[in-house]
C-alpha cells in the first residue's frame, strides 16, 4: 500500500512539474517605478531640479532634471541628522565648543553657547528648525570623536571623519551625484547633489520616528535656559521655530498635508526645500533645488497637489489575509493550512490604472496542484511561516513586487497507524487474554510463574552447553 501511494504522488508531481502552474510577466525584474509621470512641460516650476516620490516605496512620480548637479544648502542637514541618528544617543549629553565658531557670521545659527552642555537630541532641533550652522558642526564634531573613541581628537579631525561618513552613507543609499564637504550646507563648489539624490537621503531620514517628530514641530521650547555669555538672559524659554512655511498654520504658504521637512537657501544654491505630506494614508516627498523665494514654496504644493490629485496608495491584501489553502498530504486531523503574505504592501498608482493592476501566484516546486483551482496540496510536515510560493504584482506588464506567500502554521506529519478494522481485531485479543488470565486463581498463575522461569533456565542452559561444544570443536580442527 505504501509503495502504491508513494507512486501515486510521484506522479501527481511529475505532471504537476510538467505544466506552469501560472505564468508571470515576461519581464520579472521588479520595477517599483512602473507609473508613468506626467511630461515635465505639464508642471511649471521655478526649480532648477524638482522630484515627487511615495515615500513609502520610492515611486517617482515625477521629476524635473532630477540627476542635474545642484547645490543643497541647508537641506545638507537632513544628512547630518540621518549620521547622527545612526551614531548617537539622544540622551547623551554634549558640551559645545569652539567647533560652534566655524559656521560663518552670515550663517543660520541656533544660538548656541560655547561651554553649553545640551543633548543630542535637543540639538538635532537646533540643527533642523532655525537650521543652526553652530548645532550642525557641534554634531559634526560630537559624532567623529564618538565613532572614533577619543573624546580630545581635534576638531579638523573629527569633522573630516564625519564628512567621510556624509559621503559613504549618502553612496549606500544611492545618491551617487552628491559629494559634501560641510555638515551645513554653506556654499562650496564641491558640495553638492541631485533632487533625486537628496530625495533618497530624505527617505531614509524619515524612517526615524524622532526625526519625523523634530522636523514636523512648528516651535521648540527650552525652558529655564541661561545664557553662558549674557547675564541678562536667565532662567528664560529659548525658542526655536520651524523655517518651514508649509506647517505653519499661519502662513500664507501653509499646506495642509504637509508634516516636515527641511529648507535651504545661499545666494548660489537658491532656495531649497524638501517636504512631507500625507493624505488618505499615502505619503508624499518632495524636492525642490535651484527655485526662487516664493517658488519654493508653489513649486512644492504644486508637486504634492499633482500627486495628491492623480495617485492613490493601492493594497493588493490586508495584513494577515487568506490568499489561498494548501490541502495537506500525510496528515488527517490537520487537513489544509491557510495561506498568507509575509507582509501587506501598498503602491503608489495612477488612479486611471487602478483595475489594470495583476495578481499571479507562482508555487514552490513542492506544492502540487490538481487539476482543479483549489486542489493544491502540500506533504507534511510544514512549518509556521514556511515559503510556498510568490505573489507576482504587475502593472503594464512590468513587475511592480514580488511578496512571499507562506503558511500560518505548522502542521506534523501523521505518524503510520493501523486501519480500523485490525486495531479492532488487536484489542480484542487483548481483552480476551485479559479475560482468560483474570479467571485464573493465585495459584495458578504462580505455577504459570513457576513454569515460566524453568523455560527460562532452561534456555540459558542449552545456550552455554552450545558455546561450550562449539569451542571444543574449533579446538580440534585446530
Amino acid at each position: 500500500m505504501k509503495r502504491f501511494t508513494s507512486l501515486f504522488l510521484a506522479l501527481i508531481l511529475i505532471i504537476s512539474f510538467a505544466n506552469p502552474i501560472l505564468a508571470s510577466p515576461e519581464n520579472d525584474s521588479v520595477d517599483i517605478n512602473v507609473v508613468t509621470s506626467t511630461p515635465e512641460e505639464s508642471i511649471a516650476l521655478e526649480a532648477k531640479g524638482a522630484v515627487l516620490m511615495g515615500l513609502e516605496n520610492g515611486e517617482i512620480l515625477f521629476s524635473k532634471d532630477a540627476n542635474k548637479r545642484l547645490y543643497p544648502a541647508s537641506t545638507t542637514k537632513i544628512l547630518t541628522a540621518l549620521i547622527a541618528l545612526e551614531n548617537g544617543d539622544l540622551d547623551e549629553v554634549v558640551t559645545v565648543g569652539n567647533e560652534a565658531y566655524l559656521c560663518p557670521y552670515d550663517s543660520s545659527k541656533a544660538g548656541l553657547d560655547i561651554g553649553e552642555e545640551i543633548s543630542l537630541e535637543n540639538l538635532l532641533y537646533g540643527l533642523m528648525l532655525p537650521s543652526g550652522n553652530d548645532a550642525a558642526y557641534t554634531i559634526a564634531v560630537h559624532i567623529g570623536r564618538k565613532v572614533k573613541g577619543d573624546p580630545s581628537l581635534p576638531i579638523e579631525d573629527a569633522l573630516r571623519i564625519f564628512i567621510d561618513m556624509m559621503n559613504r552613507r549618502s553612496r549606500e543609499l544611492g545618491a551617487t551625484n552628491s559629494h559634501f564637504v560641510t555638515p551645513d550646507g554653506y556654499h562650496d563648489d564641491e558640495h553638492y547633489t541631485t533632487a533625486h539624490d537628496m530625495a533618497l537621503i530624505s527617505a531614509e531620514a524619515m524612517k526615524y520616528d524622532v526625526f519625523r517628530k523634530i522636523v514636523s514641530t512648528r516651535m521648540f521650547t527650552i525652558p529655564d535656559w541661561s545664557s553662558l555669555h549674557d547675564p541678562d538672559v536667565e532662567n528664560e524659554t529659548r525658542y526655536w521655530r520651524n523655517s518651514n512655511a508649509l506647517i505653519q498654520p499661519n502662513d500664507q504658504f501653509y499646506y495642509a498635508h504637509a508634516n516636515g521637512i527641511k529648507t535651504g537657501y545661499t545666494s548660489k544654491a537658491m532656495h531649497c526645500l524638501v517636504t512631507s505630506a500625507s493624505k488618505d494614508g499615502m505619503e508624499l516627498l518632495t524636492v525642490v533645488l535651484g527655485s526662487s523665494k516664493n517658488g519654493k514654496w508653489t513649486d512644492s504644493t504644486a508637486l504634492l497637489d499633482y500627486g495628491f490629485n492623480n495617485f492613490e496608495r493601492y493594497e493588493p491584501f490586508s495584513n494577515g489575509q487568506q490568499i489561498s489553502i494548501l490541502n495537506i498530504l500525510g496528515n488527517t486531523d490537520n487537513s489544509w493550512v491557510r495561506v498568507i503574505a509575509d507582509r501587506a504592501p501598498g503602491y503608489i498608482i495612477p488612479k486611471d490604472k487602478i483595475n489594470k493592476i495583476g495578481k499571479e501566484i507562482q508555487w514552490n516546486d513542492e506544492v502540487v496542484q490538481g487539476e482543479g483551482k483549489d486542489e493544491i496540496s502540500i506533504p507534511a510536515p510544514v512549518s509556521k511561516h514556511q515559503k510556498v510560493g510568490t505573489m507576482i504584482v504587475s502593472l503594464d506588464g512590468k513587475v511592480l513586487d514580488k511578496i512571499n506567500l507562506v503558511t500560518s502554521k505548522a502542521v506534523e506529519k501523521e505518524e503510520p497507524q493501523l486501519s480500523k478494522s485490525l486495531v479492532k481485531f488487536k484489542d480484542g485479543i487483548d481483552n480476551s487474554l485479559a479475560t482468560v488470565w483474570a479467571s485464573f486463581s493465585l495459584w495458578t498463575k504462580l505455577v504459570f510463574g513457576i513454569i515460566a522461569i524453568a523455560i527460562l533456565l532452561l534456555i540459558i542452559r542449552i545456550s552455554v552447553i552450545r558455546r561450550r561444544r562449539r569451542r571444543y570443536s574449533f579446538r580440534r580442527r585446530y
